[in-house]
């Protein structure tokens, strides 16, 4: 496929596992579809990372302008447990997110790029946080509810190979307590064109030196 046939309006998606697992304070949660906790650096952090592959692109010299993104998530979030509020973020990123640095930022009521975090607010392409509050509302104390939905990212042009894609909750119920997190879908939506040579190099450059390291 040549460099025009690339090029143009393009619409990615990428599916993401459901989640149902269960906390411990010693473990953290369960390993469960891909999801992961590092209870020892994170403490309450549930994290699955996939990414978009933009391999294709960056071989013809090809940057992604994002135009919109959006999280599809039908479902219900439901827990076993009374702790009220959970924190949840879901992150298009250019650059490798650790499940640690999530927490940090959760510690200081932050999201990724803000003050007290390490991230590049260019390589935040899109975020999302939310607060979720338990609901009696169907006459159950298990249904999650968002309470708050904030936006932020500065949709910057792409030329990495990798997209990254991340969704974040941050809950610390007791020992032995259940999360069901549904299957949901990240969809990004861009132009994809060939820049002069100058500005793509510079667009390299820029996102090599604001790379950060994750173990």
């Amino acid at each position: 496929m040549g460099k025009r046939a690339l090029e143009g309006e393009r619409t990615l998606s990428k599916d993401m596992p459901n989640y149902h697992g269960t906390y411990t304070s010693a473990a953290g949660w369960t390993f469960h579809n891909g999801w992961i906790s590092k209870q020892s650096t994170a403490p309450g952090i549930l994290m699955h990372e996939t990414y978009f592959d933009l391999t294709g692109y960056q071989m013809e010299d090809l940057t992604l302008l994002p135009i919109a993104a959006t999280l599809q998530d039908p479902g219900i979030y439901r827990t076993d447990d009374t702790t009220p509020l959970m924190v949840e973020m879901n992150i298009i990123s250019q650059e490798r997110i650790s499940p640690q640095q999530f927490a940090e930022a959760v510690a200081f009521n932050q999201a990724m790029s803000f003050p007290v975090t390490d991230q590049d607010w260019n390589n935040i392409t899109f975020g999302q946080w939310k607060l979720k509050l338990l609901t009696k509302e169907f006459d159950t104390t298990t249904l999650f509810n968002d309470m708050t939905i904030k936006d932020f990212g500065s949709g910057s042009a792409c030329v990495v190979q990798k997209l990254y894609i991340y969704r974040i909750f941050s809950y610390r119920p007791a020992d032995g307590k259940a999360l069901e997190i549904p299957a949901s879908r990240m969809v990004l939506t861009g132009m994809v064109t060939s820049e002069p040579e100058l500005i793509y190099i510079q667009r390299l450059r820029r996102n090599y030196q604001t790379q950060g390291s994750v173990d």
